[in-house]
């Protein structure tokens, strides 16, 4: 039997790309530019091509459908690319690029195509290299929409091919449904879902490609160990946050008594303080287990975890006294004067937990004590500068009348605290007989900011024969009520004074005025806002962009031992005893939910996705009627529809090995299908006809 008059034929002319490509590419351009790797020469293009692809889709130009035009165009693409590597850009920021242009002369191209999957590759090649590129908040929005977009072209390519295939018009405007809506959004779930479980469970392998000086953040100045007076000052103007700090174990002690100690200088010149010597001691080769630094002292000691931004040397920062630090950004060194760096880590935004011990001394017990250079430093601590006799009479008449060496200490940094003037601003150079800024702060009463402070009081010290260092770091900061954790900026930035002692070793001062250097605290609905966004940049690095493989290998470990303590202790049991440790605090909450939810996710994916009946394996829902057709011809016939074939050429197959009445029937419930399937029109009962079929195959 042949097919009813009247059937519409398919054209092979293929339609216009749908919208949701250019929302594809639209976003995989976003992530790449959020990156700040692409030249502007080359977003600016591939805007154009999208502008120009979107307003042509459906009235194409004679040039689109050119081959030499478009093959010159991808020439020229390519040897942008060429280009740009052999300047001595990153091979993968090349790759990008390429892939970024290119997709955008794939929107322009107008020749007849038989999928959009060159497309959705370059857009997915595209979101692989922005993964690798950027830690941007922006990303997993990114990513959502992109994986949405992709789902829905793919979609609509596919039901094109199967359109042609089965006989049909393409009719895009019928061939949506709410069906299909609801399909394409549990796919996409469920791709975000298995994506979640895939990030919990692979393993973190540092790319390469990302320690090219090109791809690298610029490091935080004024932290390396030479540092000339004013560079405080410069960094105080500057309100990026560079430090974020969430107490873990401990008491932090309030914020006009917090301190985030850097590097101490012990050499001053005059006008620029150095560490010395300038090597560094080897301490490991990485902290990723955790590295011991110095004995615990108290079981309440302050753990703390830090998020800092790129940073020179590499310094690390810490609350006190560093005794145990946890994290990934390699090999580890320390200065004689205690510094801390990661050097491998100086262009890199790295987290890590910290261990410190109280910095406080008591008072009383200083009373007693002597203020002495530590054993085997000689005069390093005690060194000045060539300075004017009028700033040792000046100290002496501060400390005139003080028993003790600690009460002497403690007059300077009254006097400073006393009639110092604080200004971000360094004062001006007299350029007379005071051959040192420090002489012209301390004898003719200017103003200035922390880092005059500190070393004024430094040079009172030192001219009563009492070892001093100059200290600098962060102090202060603001708290960000929204994500838990403490923000230090660099205009929070601070230079204070420690003076070491025999038997309390380094005793820290500050002689800056506390009203003076602290940032007031911000109100109103923008400072809300800038909170809010600051929060969730934190929780998104620190639970997923820095789920690095110290914190898989903790989270392993932590959920290893728990499973045994859950085996072998009573129900409800808690382990007593253990005090806490950087990166031991048990299996990472954050994680745990993000798993439990992600497990949700592709559980209801899984199961709506078996509900569904994909007989033959043709990868669609058949409509019940033509799947008990199909079966019942396979059972009673051993006729099997291939699923290449139509739907109509089966028919016509069909028909040539079955009664006519059979016939007649199963081409009724293939039309009917098709009406279902690529019509969105609803499909008869057709119980007569499948009934029809069923009797009539029985019959030998």
């Amino acid at each position: 039997m042949s097919p009813p008059v009247g059937s519409a034929r398919a054209t092979t002319a293929p339609p216009p790309r749908p919208l949701s490509s250019y929302t594809l590419a639209t976003v995989a351009s976003l992530s790449l530019a959020v990156t700040g790797t692409i030249a502007l020469p080359a977003l600016l293009a591939q805007a154009l091509a999208l502008t120009a692809g979107l307003r042509l889709r459906t009235r194409s130009r004679g040039w689109q459908r050119h081959g030499v035009v478009l093959n010159a165009l991808l020439l020229a693409i390519i040897a942008f690319s060429l280009g740009f590597w052999l300047r001595g850009g990153s091979a993968l920021v090349a790759l990008a690029h390429f892939a970024l242009l290119a997709q955008g002369l794939q929107l322009l191209d107008a020749r007849p195509r038989r999928s959009d999957f060159v497309l959705v590759a370059l857009g997915l090649f595209q979101m692989i290299l922005a993964a690798n590129l950027t830690d941007s908040l922006l990303f997993p929005v990114f990513l959502a929409v992109f994986v949405a977009a992709m789902v829905w072209t793919l979609v609509v390519h596919t039901l094109w091919v199967e359109s042609l295939a089965a006989g049909e018009p393409w009719l895009p405007e019928r061939a949506f449904s709410p069906r299909l809506l609801r399909t394409t959004m549990v796919a996409t779930l469920f791709s975000l879902a298995l994506a979640i479980l895939i990030f919990l469970v692979l393993p973190r392998v540092r790319s390469g490609a990302l320690s090219h000086p090109g791809l690298r953040a610029t490091p935080q100045a004024g932290f390396s160990d030479r540092v000339t007076l004013g560079d405080l000052g410069r960094i105080r103007q500057d309100p990026t946050v560079v430090l974020r700090v969430e107490t873990l174990a401990g008491t932090p002690p309030p914020r006009e008594a917090s301190y985030w100690r850097g590097l101490a200088f012990d050499h001053f010149d005059g006008r620029h303080w150095s560490v010395t010597p300038r090597t560094r001691r080897y301490v490991s080769p990485g902290a990723d287990l955790g590295v011991d630094l110095g004995p615990h002292l108290a079981p309440e000691d302050l753990v703390q975890r830090v998020l800092r931004e790129p940073m020179a040397a590499g310094v690390l920062f810490a609350a006190g006294v560093p005794t145990h630090v946890t994290g990934s950004f390699g090999r580890i060194e320390r200065d004689d004067n205690g510094g801390l760096y990661a050097p491998d880590s100086e262009q890199d935004r790295v987290q890590y937990a910290i261990r410190v011990a109280s910095a406080e001394s008591d008072e009383t017990a200083l009373h007693d004590d002597h203020a002495r250079p530590p054993a085997g430093t000689g005069t390093r601590y005690l060194h000045l500068p060539p300075i004017s006799d009028r700033i040792r009479t000046l100290a002496g008449e501060i400390v005139a009348g003080a028993a003790s060496d600690a009460a002497r200490v403690a007059a300077i940094e009254r006097h400073l605290l006393r009639s110092g003037r604080y200004d971000d601003r360094p004062p001006p150079e007299t350029g007379g007989a005071l051959g040192s800024p420090i002489e012209a702060f301390l004898l003719e009463e200017t103003a200035g900011h922390c880092e005059y402070f500190a070393s004024g009081m430094i040079v009172l010290v030192r001219a009563l024969g009492l070892p001093a260092r100059l200290v600098n770091g962060f102090a202060g900061g603001r708290e960000n009520v929204l994500g838990g954790f403490v923000e230090l900026a660099r205009s929070d930035a601070h230079a204070w004074v420690e003076v070491h002692y025999e038997r309390a070793g380094w005793v820290r001062y500050d002689p800056t005025p506390v009203d003076a250097r602290l940032r007031a605290d911000a109100f109103g609905l923008l400072a809300q806002m800038q909170g809010l966004g600051r929060a969730l940049e934190h929780w998104w690095f620190q639970h997923i962009v820095e789920f690095d493989r110290s914190r898989q290998m903790n989270a392993l470990r932590s959920g290893w031992m728990q499973w045994r303590r859950w085996r072998t202790q009573p129900r409800g049991a808690l382990a007593a005893g253990e005090a806490p440790t950087p990166g031991r605090k048990g299996f990472d909450g954050g994680v745990l939910a993000t798993l439990t939810a992600a497990l949700a996710v592709a559980g209801a994916g899984l199961w709506i996705w078996s509900r569904r009946r994909r007989p033959y394996g043709y990868g669609v829902r058949l409509p019940s009627r033509y799947g008990e057709a199909l079966r019942l011809l396979e059972r009673h016939r051993g006729l099997v529809r291939p699923a290449a074939l139509p739907a109509r050429e089966f028919a016509r197959e069909v028909s040539r090995t079955v009664p006519p009445a059979a016939s007649a029937a199963f081409w009724a419930l293939t039309e009917s299908y098709l009406a279902e399937r690529f019509g969105s029109r609803p499909a008869p009962s057709r119980r007569a006809e499948l009934r029809t079929l069923r009797d009539t195959l029985r019959r030998r």
